[in-house]
């Protein structure tokens, strides 16, 4: 039962079935839920806002897409088109932005309630900096609905001053009863929050120890220059 990490998200694989349901907010071009599918034979819900983006997803069975950006309003919302394709956002990167287009918007509970999803195996969130607003949107009891939570939190980029509200997100869910791992080193672009629900006490211990095995093995290679791959 290991803890994957993919395109720099790490998660609990014990969590995952052939019935699993994954909700990938951010799917860029559908890359981390076609090999969660690949490995794990789930089904996959992929938003992405980007239209060039979202066009490129290669559709496959258990596999569905959506062109929203998910945000704390349902209508439409002004997107940030940005020189570098991982970098799209709602918001305006002054030293990125290469134009701005109006696209879909959606809250994750609306979302949810549309396509009649009651329960989420693994959330991953990866959407420039929106996070914030679309944790905040969410009530205490549809937290409750998610096992798992993979989310790249975009304190790294100081334009964003978002330092203050990843750390009170963090309380938050910790209060709510959720175990936080914080993977990154120095700012929190991996971060796994579980469900204590869904896990137990002997897992997050598990999982604390893969940490430190991963962080180990990144300044071993930094140390020998391996390149990763």
């Amino acid at each position: 039962m290991s803890i994957p990490c993919i395109r720099g998200h790490h998660f609990d694989s014990s969590l995952l079935r052939s019935d699993s349901l994954i909700i990938d907010l951010g799917g860029h071009k559908g890359e981390f839920s076609s090999e969660v599918l690949e490995k794990f034979n789930c089904t996959a819900f992929v938003i992405e806002a980007m239209p060039d983006l979202y066009a490129s997803i290669i559709q496959k069975p258990k596999l569905h897409t959506f062109h929203y950006a998910i945000s704390d309003s349902i209508g439409s919302i002004q997107f940030h088109v940005s020189d570098n394709p991982e970098s799209n956002s709602i918001f305006s990167q002054s030293t990125t932005n290469a134009g701005t287009i109006v696209v879909p918007s959606i809250t994750l509970e609306a979302f949810m309630n549309q396509q009649g999803i009651e329960s989420v195996d693994l959330l991953k969130m990866d959407i420039e900096g929106a996070e914030i607003s679309v944790f905040d949107s969410l009530s205490d009891s549809m937290l409750h609905k998610f096992k798992q939570i993979t989310v790249e939190f975009h304190d790294f980029i100081p334009e964003l001053a978002i330092e203050d509200d990843v750390l009170r997100i963090i309380n938050r869910l910790t209060s709510l009863h959720f175990h936080c791992i914080v993977f990154s080193r120095k700012t929190h672009f991996d971060v796994l929050f579980i469900n204590a629900q869904h896990t137990n006490v002997l897992r997050i211990l598990y999982i604390r120890c893969i940490k430190y095995i991963h962080g180990i093995q990144r300044i071993i290679k930094r140390l020998f220059g391996i390149q990763s791959h």
